[in-house]
């Protein structure tokens, strides 16, 4: 079986801005990890009034700094991801747009170098197999890079300048600080004993494993929210199931006391109609709270998986304290729980009035079978379980305290 290249491993949705379906510019991240192009927050910002928006994907508020859109943080790490997947796939289907990045003279690249992570002409290539500096490093045609052995070229990212002093590179970190620094950093800003500075490669390798140990954690949240939107389905299904048994009780009843009591079993229906309109609405709503806490889980499950996978070591831990903080957000259980109740409706036609006080049939009760509610209750406590397993703590979430309903007494 043929193995997955560079560009194939990267899913489509996770480059692509939700908004516009196309692949991210200038790609912009908000705090729950969501990210969207600037041009397209831009427009949705402007949709909304205040200080305030709502993230497009999972509603949560986010505060819009004062220079607007430009002032949210860019994902760095998606933008540089979506360039290396593009320049993976036009040198691997050799189309040209390519140019030599370390010159100025536009001229086509012809290879890579897999240390600098640039791409060569054929004047730079030859100068820079000579340059003592360079010349060990590892060069690959293009013609190599099409074959796909060498697809990890393309995953090597240069260590971003130091905002600070010019032709120094960010490849220390202060973990008092907790921002990574150059050399020069270090020899004035950071240079006392009170600053703990390391390799950022090796304080890389920390945050990609506290990522990873809190990965599966939240990943458990996600088989909750699928088994919760399950749950909340058949509620719905069974509400619908209910409500029908209720109307054709009501239309049997009105039938044989058609002369007496017409008025009266259509007001009954209305209510029927009304309670059900309502509670639809409000299992609708737990449903879309799943679907969209599952969408939000598993975005920023898949984010935090390929960021520790294909993320350089300056953006993992440029990113690892919001996703630790978002991951850690996430593994907190929801309060929320499903209520059982709203699928239960209750006829009682002998409020019909004095006219049925002779004839009125008795009240007729349309609830869950218990049998079903039983393998609801399983199917919740399972998933509880599993994420209890998982490390974390769930014990009675989406459990509905024993004896607890809402089945609707109509009073006329």
């Amino acid at each position: 079986m043929a193995t997955a290249s560079f560009s194939e491993k990267v899913s489509d949705d996770f480059i692509q801005c939700t908004i516009c379906c196309y692949n991210f510019k200038k790609p912009k991240v908000l705090p729950c990890l969501h990210t969207f192009c600037a041009h397209c927050l831009q427009e949705w910002v402007q949709k909304n009034d205040g200080n305030t928006f709502p993230c497009p994907t999972c509603r949560e508020q986010v505060h819009l700094p004062e220079n607007g859109v430009e002032g949210l943080k860019d994902n760095f790490f998606l933008a540089s991801l979506v360039k290396a997947v593009t320049e993976h796939h036009k040198v691997r289907h050799g189309q040209d747009g390519l140019l030599c990045t370390t010159c100025d003279e536009g001229k086509p690249a012809t290879s890579r170098c897999s240390e600098c992570a640039e791409f060569l002409c054929e004047s730079c290539e030859s100068a820079h197999r000579l340059q003592r500096a360079t010349k060990g490093h590892t060069l690959f045609t293009f013609e190599e890079l099409k074959t796909g052995k060498y697809d990890g070229v393309f995953k090597t990212r240069k260590a971003p300048p130091c905002p600070k002093h010019s032709g120094e590179i960010l490849k220390l970190y202060c973990r008092t600080c907790e921002t990574p620094i150059c050399n020069e950093c270090a020899l004035f800003e950071h240079r006392d004993s009170q600053h703990d500075l390391k390799r950022i490669e090796e304080v890389a390798a920390e945050k990609r494993k506290t990522i990873l140990d809190l990965t599966p954690h939240c990943q458990a949240q996600m088989q909750l929210f699928q088994r919760t939107e399950e749950v909340q389905n058949r509620l719905k299904e069974q509400l619908q199931i209910n409500t029908e048994g209720a109307r054709q009780n009501v239309h049997k009843t009105v039938q044989t006391l058609i002369a007496l009591v017409k008025e009266e079993g259509e007001r009954l229906l209305a209510c029927f109609d009304t309670e059900e309109t309502s509670r639809t609405k409000q299992i609708e709503a737990e449903i879309e709270g799943a679907q969209i806490s599952l969408a939000s889980v598993k975005s920023t499950c898949e984010f935090a998986e390929t960021l520790a996978r294909e993320g350089g070591d300056y953006e993992v831990v440029s990113f690892s304290q919001d996703l630790t903080m978002r991951l850690n957000d996430l593994t907190k259980p929801p309060a929320d729980t499903v209520n059982f109740g709203l699928a239960n409706i209750a006829v009682d036609c002998s409020v019909m009035g004095r006219k049925l006080k002779q004839n009125a049939p008795p009240q007729a009760q349309y609830s869950m079978p218990k049998s079903t509610e039983r393998e609801l209750h399983s199917l919740l406590k399972g998933a509880s379980q599993s994420r209890t397993s998982s490390g974390s703590r769930t014990e009675g979430f989406l459990v509905p305290p024993k004896g607890t309903s809402a089945i609707m007494d109509f009073l006329y």
